[in-house]
């Protein structure tokens, strides 16, 4: 990260610059000054780079989940770091997408956080906003891939990740511990909440339920389920809308409109992993899970075609969504109800998202003798309705800590077995060694 941006930063944030920059301010503005952003605009222009770097979300969880398997021609032709990560091998790569990214994303953030400071108005104070969610999301899915689950017992001594907090790229910076990694997510949300709008001006934008839904998403790895449900709830009382699949063609070959053209009302935060992996015919959804999808479930034909690959994506093309939606809201209100107030609560939120993705003739709601088949019956849910969405790798990480969740993931290939034991080290990703070579800071085990 430190030896990246010390070499890049500033080309890469002049790049983006010219790129989000009108001809307008182009024609206004002498060329010199393009290194140096300024004003409000300036800085809102550095955030809106969405196609190159500030909508972009990891995609090797997507890889390693076990949620999709490949065939052997087309396995022995991908890059090094894909087929370690498919694999589990734990090797350490020399250089990686999914951790130079969210930095350069934070680093972004920074700028605009550092420049807005000096400014006052509205204009600012919502860009100050949007640059605090930008930071916590990249911080976020950074903790998701290269540090250990959180555990409150032992979140002061677990690793976390560097946190650069400024846009000076000469700071040296250490791990910080878990809980100190965690907490700062948590602050650049809730300092962003009230500073953001109800309603974006674009998808690609974080919005107040943005926020509050990402706030949910990290409380629930936390294990901080009241805190998960109550905001949750708070992101619903703005947005609750969920799109009913009886609406949708499910002969098409990708399911789902283009949302930045023509809009999906799920959609809270819009960002997309820049792989074409799985859009390969020979890279197929495990038949298993396939088959758990019930013959009603509209999901089963909308995500998936009969030879078992995905055209699901919310982002209306091949690549995989990786932002926030309504509902994994509905999804994270119930499991949280599930293991606070009961059954009859979670069971009527999971109802109101069911109800919209079975068959109109077909769906009956679903209930539960017990709060623990209640959780089990949300948590496969979940894992249907969130497939390829960039949360089940953190999902992975976090029930297998718990009694009866925990999950062994295998894969075969070369007429080898390979497997990844819940809790093993390897949910882990090794940090690369790039940034070794540039900071002293611990490798992942």
């Amino acid at each position: 990260m430190l030896k990246y941006f010390k070499t890049l930063s500033i080309l890469c944030l002049a790049a983006a610059f010219l790129c989000a920059c009108d001809s307008d301010f182009l024609d206004k503005k002498p060329q010199k000054s393009l290194l140096i952003p300024k004003t409000a605009d300036d800085f809102q222009a550095l955030l809106d780079n969405s196609d190159d770097l500030m909508n972009k979300t990891p995609v090797l969880p997507l890889v390693a989940d076990g949620d999709f398997w490949v065939t052997e021609p087309v396995f022995q032709n991908l890059y090094k770091e894909t087929k370690d990560t498919y694999l589990w091998s734990g090797e350490t790569q020399n250089q990686l997408t999914d951790w130079d990214s969210p930095y350069q994303q934070v680093f972004y953030a920074n700028v605009a956080l550092d420049g807005v400071s000096k400014l006052s108005g509205e204009q600012a104070g919502r860009i100050r906003g949007r640059a605090l969610f930008y930071r916590a999301f990249g911080f976020y899915q950074l903790l998701v891939q290269f540090a250990a689950p959180y555990q409150n017992s032992q979140a002061q001594s677990d690793q976390g990740i560097p946190l650069p907090l400024t846009a000076d790229v000469g700071r040296i910076l250490k791990r910080s511990t878990l809980s100190e990694s965690y907490q700062q997510v948590l602050d650049d949300l809730i300092n962003a909440i009230p500073i953001l709008e109800d309603v974006p001006q674009y998808l690609t934008r974080p919005s107040k339920p943005a926020a509050l839904a990402l706030l949910a998403r990290v409380y629930l790895s936390m294990g901080e389920y009241e805190k998960a449900a109550d905001f949750s709830q708070q992101a619903l009382d703005i947005k609750n809308t969920l799109i009913d699949y009886n609406t949708l063609d499910t002969t098409l070959a990708v399911s789902f409109p283009l949302p930045l053209v023509s809009g999906n009302p799920e959609i809270l935060y819009y960002s997309r992993g820049l792989t074409t992996f799985f859009a390969d015919p020979a890279v197929m959804v495990d038949s298993t899970f396939y088959r758990s999808y019930q013959s009603a479930d509209l999901r089963k034909s909308l995500y998936f075609t009969p030879s078992l690959n995905f055209k699901g994506s919310y982002t209306g093309t091949t690549f995989p969504f990786g932002g926030l939606t309504t509902s994994e809201l509905y999804l994270i209100k119930a499991e949280c109800q599930a293991r606070m107030v009961g059954v009859e609560q979670s069971m009527k939120t999971l109802n109101s998202l069911l109800e919209k993705r079975f068959k109109r003739t077909s769906f009956r709601p679903v209930t539960s003798g017990s709060a623990q088949q209640a959780l089990t019956l949300i948590l496969d849910e979940r894992k249907k309705e969130m497939v390829l969405r960039g949360v089940r790798w953190g999902d992975l990480k976090r029930l297998n800590l718990q009694q009866g969740l925990a999950v062994k993931l295998t894969r075969s290939m070369g007429g080898k077995s390979y497997e990844l034991p819940a809790n093993d080290k390897r949910y882990l990703f090794k940090i690369p060694l790039d940034e070794l070579s540039a900071n002293e800071i611990p490798q992942n085990p």
